[in-house]
């Protein structure tokens, strides 16, 4: 196998950091890049979720809601703010149950 050489800018502060949690886990950066890129290959994906913090999330829906003249009530930011604590499992549980409620309503 050919080897080749990938050169990145990050804060050095960061580098360190995670240089010294990966030392104590007993491995490197660079094997850590490595593993990262076999797994992107494997799953033809980034092999982690990428995210906006959810409180953002939650503030963008809201004031996005706003814009439209649909304010969120306090109840309703709540609601928001507990389904985007949820994992995806139960996250699409919900959403399923949210359109069987929607259909009886627009059918009955």
């Amino acid at each position: 196998m050919a080897s080749t050489f990938i050169q990145i800018r990050t804060d050095e502060k960061d580098k360190k950091e995670a240089s010294a949690i990966l030392e104590a886990l007993g491995t490197n950066l660079s094997a850590v890049l490595n593993m990262t890129i076999k797994q992107v290959i494997l799953q033809k994906r980034v092999p982690f979720d990428i995210s906006l913090p959810k409180e953002y999330v939650v503030s963008n829906v809201a004031a996005s809601m706003a814009m439209e003249n649909m304010d969120l009530d306090a109840n309703e930011i709540k609601e928001l703010d507990a389904f985007h604590k949820m994992n995806t499992k139960d996250q699409e549980k919900e959403i399923q149950e949210l359109v069987s409620k929607y259909k009886e309503k627009s059918h009955g």
